[in-house]
């Protein structure tokens, strides 16, 4: 099988696509920063022809006569924000089968306009979807819409592929060095993306109790809300000290400063918020647009904790749970700290969830293989 990968957006998720087809002949179109990106991730995973283009608007016509000349069987753009046109005349002027992947649903299908311009693109961002024979979207998006959108789900054909392919880790860099239960809480602290309120609330219950636990917040805080989140942790420290550690404000964060923290930690809790407002247009989290957390749980074999608003996705279910509000979740960590073995099983339900997001796994329900 000939296949073309276009990624102007997220290196990662090329790298995922070209591991979903390898041992097929891979054509990938990249910028020069995705190029540089994914030899430098994963080297392996760059095995096929790589043509550097400047845009998709720009370029479009060498992508298509490349992909003609080549024979193309699969073309797979990745989530784009810019190039529409050039997108389309892809789309239209290639006869393989085509799968776009999206991230943010309503920025493709229903996105706002208030003047003629954008009222323009979301029609081109419209042609382009019918013109492609696939929707690619992650796990959340993927069971929402099966199961609560039938509607939309008999329009298009959706396909499930996560961001990222899970990969078992041979041993640990870092290693606890304490039986103090560690709740991870990943993603930088930002007001739109993430709140806090519940968690510091909880924070500050353990801290009166002098209670063997610790939250690692592994994202940078950002703006006035991140250092206001920052100044609450350090309330809680001064009565009871390293209760909470947080990366910088400002200055270098490393990727083992990430690392240390995923591996020397017992759970991942997300704070995910009910909406997401950018470019112009509401996603719902969880429902249009993904949420990351899954895939720090999924990667680091961690069990997590969702806010109530976001359905515990199939993969994850038994290592995955709900909660709302700051007394449910000051009640289910208390339950792990009285009961080890319940935390026990939740990590050996967790090891077996995050085969599930293997390259083998997700092949399983792909039409192409």
């Amino acid at each position: 099988m000939k296949v073309a990968i276009i990624e102007t957006v997220h290196f990662q998720y090329g790298l995922t696509q070209s591991e979903l087809f390898e041992e097929h002949h891979k054509y990938f179109f990249v910028t020069q920063e995705m190029y540089d990106k994914m030899h430098e991730y994963n080297s392996a995973l760059c095995d096929g022809k790589f043509h550097v283009i400047s845009g998709l608007d720009e370029e479009y016509d060498k992508v298509i006569h490349i992909c003609k000349e080549e024979n193309i069987d699969v073309l797979l753009l990745s989530p784009i924000f810019e190039g529409f046109k050039g997108a389309l005349k892809i789309a239209e002027n290639l006869t393989c089968q085509k799968v776009i992947t999206i991230h943010n649903l309503n920025f493709w299908l229903n996105a706002r306009f208030r003047t003629l311009k954008y009222y323009k693109e979301r029609k081109l961002k419209q042609k382009i979807v019918t013109n492609f024979d696939y929707i690619a979207v992650e796990d959340f998006m993927f069971n929402y819409i099966r199961n609560n959108d039938i509607e939309l789900f008999k329009k298009y054909k959706f396909l499930y592929i996560p961001f990222t392919i899970f990969h078992k880790r041979d041993g640990k860099k870092f290693h606890k060095e304490n039986d103090c239960l560690k709740v991870v809480l990943t993603g930088s602290i930002h007001k739109e993306r993430r709140r806090y309120e519940d968690v510091i609330e909880a924070i500050h219950f353990f801290a009166e109790k002098q209670a063997n636990i610790t939250f690692s917040f592994a994202g940078r805080p950002l703006e006035e809300y991140g250092k206001w989140v920052v100044s609450e942790l350090d309330k809680a420290n001064k009565i009871h000290p390293r209760i909470a550690e947080y990366f910088p404000i400002e200055g270098l964060i490393t990727p083992d400063m990430f690392l240390k923290e995923m591996e020397t930690s017992d759970l991942v809790l997300s704070t995910s918020t009910t909406e997401f407002k950018a470019l112009g247009t509401t996603e719902f989290i969880g429902k249009t647009k993904p949420t990351a957390a899954i895939h720090d749980m999924m990667s680091f074999e961690l069990p997590g904790l969702l806010p109530a608003h976001l359905i515990v996705p199939e993969n994850l279910k038994g290592s995955v749970f709900n909660y709302a509000g700051a007394d449910e979740l000051k009640e289910i960590l208390q339950n792990l700290l009285d009961k080890p073995e319940l935390l026990k099983d939740w990590k050996e339900q967790a090891a077996i969830n995050s085969t599930y997001f293997t390259a083998a796994e997700i092949r399983k329900n792909l039409p192409f293989f």
